[in-house]
């Protein structure tokens, strides 16, 4: 279930990803290829690990500090469990 917490690890990782897609897209447009490209790279490998393992180092270190965006509540029932 889904908590109603705002600063929780799922969306500050969607929104420090966002934040690094424009910080790539500033040194593109700045002309600084070289180092636009490298981020990308190891945005898109990171982007890969998380696909593979189903671990993404960012939001393990923020589900630590901030806590996750969905509970494990007591007596709840999980509507995507058959």
């Amino acid at each position: 279930m889904k908590t109603d917490k705002f600063w929780c690890a799922e969306r500050v990782q969607r929104l420090m990803m966002s934040i690094f897609a424009l910080i790539i897209l500033v040194f593109l447009a700045k002309g600084l290829t070289t180092l636009g490209l490298a981020l990308l790279a190891f945005l898109s490998i990171m982007l890969f690990i998380y696909f593979v393992f189903d671990f993404c180092p960012s939001t393990w270190m923020l589900t630590k500090i901030l806590g996750s965006c969905y509970c494990e509540c007591e007596g709840e029932n999980d509507e995507n469990q058959l």
